[in-house]
């Protein structure tokens, strides 16, 4: 795998960003807003060579490489990682700050999935099922709504500076079944519609009085 890799693709989204703590790999400063909010990013994505400064799309990697490369990096970071095969890998503490998405990352916790995320490479079930079980974690853990778990694309709608007709933020991805994952997070055991908490059991019907 070369170096433009998941790091290249993340890279682009935050260049804006303030340089964090340079051991900024597994760990990152405390949080200053509350989480109401999960991005789920992938791996792949467009991006701009550094050496011929055209546009590349960046392949998703191998989970490993991927880990490592993120959380070498003295500024990005993600809280949770997701392999095809649902292998799942924790890095940034989800109560720790790691940059992820312009403007957005104080508030959110990142979760990326390996995917070319270009609306062709699949997800396979595995990998989705491995999401659904870490989302209905965070919920519980985060008391987050429906609303609260977004793309990465719903919330990065810069271009890349070398060509201003591609976005820089597709991912996850058309081939991502958003709607289908959160109907799946929501309608866990013990949860209630909107997510918010233990779901409460109905009271037995009150014993009718004697004729």
């Amino acid at each position: 795998m070369t170096r433009t890799s998941a790091l290249a693709a993340l890279a682009v989204a935050v260049l804006a960003l303030a340089a964090g703590p340079a051991d900024a790999r597994r760990s990152g400063p405390a949080r200053r807003q509350a989480i109401d909010m999960v991005v789920i990013h992938s791996t792949g994505g467009p991006t701009c060579d550094a050496r011929t400064g055209r546009p590349v799309w960046v392949r998703a990697g191998q989970l490993d490489d991927n880990l490592r490369q993120i959380e070498a990096h003295p500024t990005l970071g993600i809280h949770h990682m997701i392999d095809r095969d649902g292998t799942r890998r924790a890095s940034v503490p989800e109560d720790q700050l790691a940059h992820h998405v312009f403007k957005h990352s104080g508030r959110s916790i990142a979760v990326e999935l390996i995917n070319d995320g270009d609306g062709i490479d699949p997800f396979p079930e595995a990998q989705l099922a491995s999401l659904v079980d870490l989302l209905r974690g965070i919920v519980q853990r985060h008391g987050l709504q429906r609303e609260g778990i977004r793309r990465h694309s719903d919330l990065d709608h810069g271009v890349l500076p070398c060509d201003r007709a591609q976005r820089r933020k597709v991912d996850p991805g058309e081939a991502y079944p958003h709607e289908a994952v959160l109907d799946r997070v929501f309608t866990a055991p013990g949860l209630t519609p909107a997510g918010a908490g233990p779901r409460i059991a109905d009271s037995p019907p009150a014993p009718k009085a004697p004729n």
